[in-house]
């Protein structure tokens, strides 16, 4: 079903490269299509769920870029590598939800990603490291192109491409970052930040999208609409306003090393120290310690660690990554000696 060498392979947008990689995590596009003269998910029967996910496996699979990838039958998955999926950010809550005649059709670099008969009959998403809402949006654009030459998908010619959800519908563009702001966390900025973002019709949210707890001071941050709008208009504002977040995270640094630099030395120094020695971690001790250091390796004041370790650490220090590697069944404090032992392995 393709699962292990998914599960195995590091994911490309983690590499820690591109524009501002020490504060943007990756960008990603995704869009929302459905097919012509099909019933949306939540209206199709079983049947047409069925005929659905047949008709996009053979198109999709033929398209150059996923030739060499791998089919996920998300019925085939158990809940512990289905959650798996979900911490690499390639599968939505929804389609770990409501997995039931739903695949994860990935390309062989792990950069692009359908998922068939989530809350669309595909959401098509395309990932590059660091923050490149630019280059994301034409690659995403590019290879929804060439899908559309074998796919026939639901548009109208005044609302444009018709999605299952009303705030969807026009390109079924969703343009988002996942942003790391410690500075303005610990500077007590981010809801002034985040406010003026909501106002100017952009989402935030967790590290997991809708209704997803913050954890490390990591968050998506999406267009909201995109009736009336091209994909070109959309990447445009988005550019505008995000980038300045970016500014205000580097002066919210900046500021409090000027302001208090033996505390903020001590904090990240004292969290390296932890995860180099801690036996017994929680997973939100770990998020926490994780971007205290990576602050700091951005900062300059601790050891150049890589940010793609940090960036791979995220992600594999998660519940159901620790428990796939352990092999069994493991929670509690059995979990979090787990999770200590990685940590203090990989960053020996």
């Amino acid at each position: 079903m393709g699962f292990q060498e998914v599960a195995q392979r590091e994911l490309s947008w983690l590499r820690g490269s591109g524009p501002s990689a020490d504060i943007v995590v990756s960008t990603r596009v995704r869009l929302a299509r459905n097919l012509q003269g099909r019933r949306f998910t939540h209206h199709a029967s079983l049947r047409e769920l069925q005929a659905i996910k047949q008709v996009v496996l053979q198109r999709v699979m033929e398209r150059p870029s996923f030739h060499d990838g791998w089919v996920v039958d998300m019925d085939d998955c158990t809940p512990i590598q289905r959650k798996c999926l979900l911490e690499k950010h390639l599968a939505s809550p929804d389609l770990v939800r409501n997995h039931h005649y739903s695949l994860l059709l990935v390309a062989v670099d792990l950069n692009q990603v359908v998922m068939v008969n989530e809350e669309d009959h595909l959401r098509i998403q395309v990932f590059q490291s660091g923050y490149n809402p630019i280059s994301t949006c034409q690659e995403a654009l590019a290879l929804d192109s060439e899908m559309e030459e074998t796919l026939d998908f639901a548009f109208h010619d005044d609302f444009g491409y018709l999605t299952s959800c009303p705030t969807n519908v026009g390109t079924g563009f969703r343009l988002s970052l996942l942003i790391h702001l410690p500075g303005l966390v610990l500077s007590n900025e981010i809801e002034r930040i985040l406010n003026s973002l909501r106002q100017l019709q952009f989402t935030v949210r967790g590290l997991f999208g809708e209704g997803s707890a913050v954890r490390g001071a990591l968050f998506q941050i999406s267009n909201l609409g995109s009736l009336g709008r091209s994909e070109e208009n959309l990447t445009t504002d988005f550019s505008r306003h995000v980038s300045k977040v970016i500014q205000y995270e580097k002066l919210a640094r900046e500021k409090l090393l000027d302001k208090d630099p033996n505390g903020v030395r001590d904090m990240v120094h004292r969290s390296l120290g932890i995860l180099h020695n801690a036996h017994l971690i929680t997973a939100q001790e770990a998020f926490d310690r994780l971007s205290h250091v990576r602050m700091g390796v951005a900062l300059g004041l601790l050891p150049p660690i890589p940010m793609v370790v940090l960036n791979n650490a995220l992600v594999r220090m998660q519940a159901a990554h620790i428990q796939i590697a352990a092999g069994h069944l493991i929670k509690g404090r059995e979990r979090s000696a787990a999770r200590a032992k990685y940590l203090r392995e990989l960053l020996v």
